[in-house]
């Protein structure tokens, strides 16, 4: 018995030494982040011209009150001068896809007073095209008045940015066009061909109210689409659907409107990847004005149109724009004073 249990004792070392002498392997490990805005923008891969775009600042100008602050003005406004000192042969087009004034369905000193920092805001740091939600429409019967328009709009620059497609507007007011046509030089293009014109169409999902209430503030998007969209197409080389709506009704937009190239979801309220449906892409704005979306236009020898896009983090990477900051400090120091006199 006993040369049994040293011969088990034994071969229990020799097994226990075996294990010890194979090859170790190393656990894979996930790539390091980005440790400079620059890296997490990347190379130039030779865009023909960006849309940078956001969403949902619902007035503030500030970093939101989340786990990880994010967002605010002076981020965004960094983002977009970074950006274009980063990739200098790279044209950039800035848009709001809604819900950027303070939901106005009811009125307060407070709230016109910021969402008049909003409109400074947007006029001293432009925005090329600015579509208006459900939630921004009743502050926009204000400043869309008649009486007194020619003012306002060499008061606030922004406002010759507005569109609304499907909005219901007073008689007394001055509607915004359904959409914009910007057109873009392009020093990358080839050819005598020299500019890009991009075509935005700007529409506003309704509440859902229950027990069979309507939305008596917007016109039905989908109709609206279907009727202009045609329209626009003749006069654009991209298209592309502004949408202030949730992913659903975007995915409709893009299914009953294969003609758009790009269909961008203001309201998903989520982080979702790129969908396509036929040849429509169809993304997202982040909630909460979090994040910078990044859509980058590229062009093939052929001549033919590709996207790339980015969704990144209004973090303490961002660049922040001094002056920016110092606008964001002075509207929350004035309304704070409004709020608690």
């Amino acid at each position: 018995m006993k040369l049994f249990k040293k011969i088990m004792l034994v071969a229990l070392l020799i097994h226990l030494l075996t294990i010890g002498a194979w090859p170790q392997t190393t656990a894979p490990t996930k790539p390091l982040p980005p440790a400079t805005f620059a890296e997490r923008l990347g190379a130039d891969e030779g865009a023909v011209l960006a849309i940078l775009f956001g969403a949902n600042m619902r007035g503030n100008l500030d970093l939101c009150d989340c786990n990880q602050p994010r967002g605010g003005l002076a981020r965004r406004v960094g983002y977009v001068e970074a950006f274009k000192k980063h990739f200098p042969e790279t044209p950039v087009v800035q848009v709001e896809v809604g819900q950027f004034w303070y939901n106005s369905d009811t009125i307060s000193p407070a709230l016109l007073a910021q969402n008049d920092y909003v409109s400074r805001a947007y006029s001293r740091w432009p925005m090329d095209v600015i579509n208006l939600s459900r939630y921004d429409l009743l502050y926009a019967q204000r400043l869309l008045q008649k009486d007194g328009l020619d003012e306002r709009r060499k008061t606030l620059p922004m406002m010759k940015n507005l569109i609304s497609a499907n909005g219901k507007f007073a008689d007394d007011t001055v509607a915004p066009p359904p959409f914009l046509i910007k057109e873009v030089q392009v020093p990358r293009l080839k050819g005598a061909k020299k500019s890009i014109k991009l075509g935005f169409l700007g529409l506003a999902e309704p509440l859902r109210p229950s027990g069979g209430l309507m939305d008596n503030t917007v016109k039905n998007m989908y109709a609206t689409a279907r009727a202009l969209v045609p329209q626009l197409r003749q006069q654009c080389d991209v298209l592309i659907i502004l949408a202030h709506a949730e992913l659903e009704g975007a995915m409709q937009l893009a299914q009953e409107n294969p003609a758009a190239d790009v269909v961008i979801a203001g309201n998903a309220e989520g982080f979702y990847n790129p969908r396509e449906v036929g040849k429509t892409l169809v993304i997202c704005a982040a909630p909460g004005n979090t994040r910078e979306g990044d859509l980058r236009l590229l062009v093939s020898p052929e001549g033919q149109f590709r996207f790339k896009f980015l969704s990144t983090d209004l973090d303490a990477l961002v660049p922040t724009d001094r002056a920016a900051l110092a606008f964001a400090e002075e509207a929350r120091d004035a309304l704070f004073k409004l709020r608690t006199r």
